[in-house]
C-alpha cells in the first residue's frame, strides 16, 4: 500500500487494476508517499494498517491472507482482533474479477523478471495453462479476493472508496472532490503488462467450470461491490435516484 503521512491517504493497489496509472498520480500529488513496506507494493490493507501501528495484529489469519502473503513472499506476524476505526482515507480501484485473472496471467507468463520468481501461482502462470492457473488461483484460494484484500468491513472500510476500473478516470474524480484532493487532468494510461487482454472469449472457453469457482471465489465483487463502487458523476446521480 502506498501511504502518505502527510496527507493520511493511501491507494491500496490489487494488481492488474490500473495500479501504474494510478500510482504515477498519487506520487505527484503526494510527494511524501511510499510502500508501507518497501518493494511490496501489493501489501494487504489490513496488513498494511498493521504494519502502520494503526490497529493490532490478529493472532490468527484466515487462509485466504495466509496464502497471500505467501505469494508476495511476506511472514504472517502475531495477530490480535483489533476492531477500533481508522480515518485513513483509502482509495482502491476494482476490476471485473475474470477479465483481471487473464490480464493477471498475460502478464506474469509475459513479463522479464531480474529473477525467476518461487511464488507457486506465478511459476504455474509462466509455465502452464490458463485453466491449471485458475485451478490454483481461485480453485484453492491461493490468490486473495477484493474482500480480503481490501478489508470489506474493517478498521478503514468506512473511508475506502473503491473506482470502477472500466469508469476509472470520472470515479477518480468523483473521490478526489469528496477528499478535498487535487483530481488529476487526465490520468496517463500505463500498463505494465507487455500487452492489453486480448480475447477474453477464449480463455472463457479454456476455463470452463472454473468460471463458476471465479464467480464464488469472487462472489462479493458480482453480488455486493456494484453498490458501492464509485463511477463517477457522483455514482452516475446515486444510481439514477
Amino acid at each position: 500500500m502506498l501511504f502518505s503521512p502527510l496527507g493520511q491517504i493511501a491507494f491500496a493497489h490489487y494488481p492488474k487494476t490500473a495500479g501504474c496509472s494510478m500510482t504515477a498520480w498519487f506520487r505527484g500529488l503526494f510527494p511524501d508517499a511510499a510502500y508501507v513496506e518497501p518493494g511490496n507494493c501489493h501489501m494487504p490493507v489490513r496488513m498494511s494498517l498493521e504494519r502502520l501501528g494503526l490497529v493490532t495484529a490478529r493472532r490468527r489469519r484466515n487462509r485466504l491472507v495466509r496464502n497471500w502473503l505467501r505469494l508476495v513472499g511476506q511472514v504472517s506476524p502475531r495477530l490480535v482482533a483489533d476492531t477500533r476505526q481508522v480515518d485513513l482515507k483509502i482509495i482502491g480501484v476494482l476490476r471485473e474479477p475474470f477479465e483481471m485473472l487473464v490480464s493477471l496471467y498475460e502478464y506474469w507468463r509475459r513479463y522479464e523478471f531480474h529473477e525467476e520468481p518461487q511464488a507457486t501461482l506465478i511459476h504455474t502462470a509462466r509455465t502452464a495453462t490458463f485453466r491449471e492457473f485458475l485451478a490454483l488461483a481461485v480453485g484453492e484460494r491461493q490468490l486473495a479476493n477484493y474482500h480480503t484484500y481490501f478489508d470489506v468491513g474493517g478498521a478503514a472500510w468506512h473511508t475506502t472508496r473503491l473506482l470502477d476500473f472500466q469508469s476509472l478516470e470520472p470515479a477518480l474524480a468523483e473521490v478526489c472532490d469528496e477528499f478535498g484532493i487535487e483530481p488529476p487532468e487526465a490520468l496517463d494510461r500505463r500498463n505494465a503488462a507487455p500487452q492489453p487482454v486480448r480475447d477474453v472469449g477464449r480463455y472463457l472457453a479454456e476455463a470452463g467450470s472454473l468460471v463458476f469457482e471465479v464467480r464464488s471465489h469472487f462472489r462479493w465483487y458480482y453480488e455486493e461491490a456494484s453498490r458501492i463502487m464509485i463511477r463517477g458523476r457522483r455514482t452516475a446521480a446515486r444510481r439514477a435516484a
